[in-house]
């Protein structure tokens, strides 16, 4: 062997070693210190390994072939941190492993900390989380307490702030002590075929807690965002499945796509909301399917003064929903988040819903309500088609009463409550006056072309619309009860030439 065969060798033997770098841009954590035997902390090593791949520009930080016990790990600029197929990263079930540290950024509830995470990165750029290996949060095992925020005793998997071009692809993450992924004002993101499985109780059967305490498992949080495209994700979560926030009056979800999802959830599958501080728009989900999940399949709502619009949603499927197919609010319940803000008036309008279709949905009923004098805006409704359970069906929401309410004839003059300040969600009216659609204090609502059904005894017209200006139904297929003399019942609409004439 020559001599520049010789040194070249020697090299590339030594880069497994942690030595020649440059020529690899491959980090490996054992040359490190790591152990990989899941007893021994191997924090301090992954986090060189992290730092040493950093200072020298950037690369991969690799995981493989063991089971990396960690506390909280810091991910910095232009590095990818690589879990290979095989191999696990495993969080520490000490709370002292994960220290909470001053922040540039407000946390949820306005001060400039962090809270509590497993991988963490802020003002960062060019990072990724990759691999076909797996991230556990331990959160099963965790000695944390259970406070509120729930992420300031436990923490999550991942969380990131103010960080753009990031990239997390591929991998399982699993059984979080809190919100399985925190994205706060981060920009230009792609989450892609990952899976999350973090549902600590499993069985939508069963009551919300029969089988272990929840611990606020989200499956993914993007909270004021922009330029998101999340695809092909598998997402099993004790709390809301894919869930768009704000925290800030200045910010904005904005620019976000979700699409070929699959989603599971011990609450709502696909949301927006509930902390709604400031702006949502121009967001599209398509080709989605939603199955035993305990709340809502899709939500839309403002309460905390947020704006609304341009909302596009299509392709869904869903199947086995114990709360709601469609939930849409505008509410006042104007809480804030940043120290010193207020909350201004909320706006939702522009959404368009298509293509929907749902079997096994509880009997409460779907809605699309405002307020009075604040309604909800340009609402359509396109090729919807959803069997519900019935009347005589047990409504099974987060009490996890399960008592079944006896069919009676409808009641005369319900009044539904506004609960103008209350949680959004779809159980909160109760039982609804409509099997299908309650539409309340809305203006420019369509609905074209929907099929409603219901498997058992039903007592309720399948649309009920009170203080609505304008509404259009057109090509309505709907299963009568015999209970009820009209399929659709109005209260006080307007401007509605083509529907029968309002009460």
């Amino acid at each position: 062997m020559n001599s520049l065969a010789t040194i070249f060798f020697f090299c590339l033997m030594l880069t497994t070693a942690g030595f020649c770098q440059k020529p690899t841009g491959v980090w490996d954590a054992f040359a490190y210190g790591a152990n990989g035997d899941g007893k021994t902390m191997d924090t301090k090593a992954i986090q060189l390994a992290i730092n040493r791949c950093h200072e020298a520009g950037g690369g991969k930080v690799y995981l493989h072939n063991g089971t990396f016990l960690s506390g909280t790990i810091y991910l910095k600029s232009n590095v990818t941190l690589y879990v290979e197929a095989g191999a696990t990263l495993l969080g520490s079930a000490n709370v002292a492993d994960y220290p909470s540290i001053p922040s540039n950024y407000p946390t949820y509830g306005g001060e400039l900390v962090t809270d509590k995470m497993f991988i963490y990165a802020e003002d960062a750029h060019n990072i990724s989380i990759a691999g076909r290996g797996t991230i556990d949060g331990r959160g099963d095992e965790f000695n944390g307490p259970y406070l509120s925020p729930s992420f300031s005793g436990r923490p999550r998997i991942l969380h990131f702030r103010n960080c753009d071009n990031l990239q997390v692809r591929e991998v399982t993450l699993r059984n979080s002590g809190s919100w399985v992924q925190f994205y706060q004002s981060c920009r230009n993101m792609v989450i892609d075929g990952i899976t999350v499985d973090s549902r600590e109780n499993k069985d939508i059967e069963k009551s919300r807690h029969a089988d272990a305490k929840g611990r606020n498992t989200d499956g993914m949080d993007l909270v004021d965002c922009q330029v998101v495209r999340v695809s092909n994700c598998f997402i099993t979560s004790g709390d809301d499945g894919i869930c768009l926030k704000s925290l800030s009056p200045g910010e904005s979800c904005r620019d976000i796509t979700i699409t070929n999802c699959i989603v599971s959830t011990n609450a709502s599958g696909i949301k927006i909301g509930t902390e709604t501080s400031g702006a949502f728009e121009d967001i599209t989900v398509q080709n989605c399917t939603v199955f035993d999940t305990r709340v809502d399949a899709i939500s839309l709502m403002t309460v905390d003064g947020a704006r609304i619009e341009r909302i596009n949603i299509s392709n869904i499927s869903v199947r086995n929903v114990k709360g709601t197919a469609i939930f849409v609010r505008l509410g006042a319940r104007n809480r804030t988040y940043r120290k010193n803000a207020k909350a201004a008036t909320g706006i939702l309008k522009d959404v368009l819903i298509e293509n929907v279709q749902g079997t096994r949905i509880g009997g409460y009923g779907c809605s699309i309500t405002g307020i009075p004098g604040f309604p909800v805006e340009n609402i359509t409704l396109k090729q919807i088609r959803l069997r519900f359970d019935g009347s005589n069906k047990p409504l099974l929401g987060d009490d996890d009463t399960r008592k079944p309410v006896p069919i009676a004839p409808p009641p005369v003059n319900q009044v539904v409550p506004e609960k103008t300040d209350a949680y959004p969600r779809g159980e909160m009216f109760g039982r609804l006056p409509a099997y299908g659609f309650y539409i309340r204090h809305g203006r420019n609502i369509v609905l074209d072309n929907l099929t409603l059904d219901y498997a058992d005894e039903e007592n309720r017209p399948a649309i009920f619309a009170e203080d609505v200006d304008t509404l259009e139904v057109n090509g309505l297929k709907a299963k009568q009860s015999p209970a009820v003399t009209e399929v659709v019942q109005l209260k006080n609409v307007r401007n509605s030439p083509n529907m029968p004439k309002s009460n």
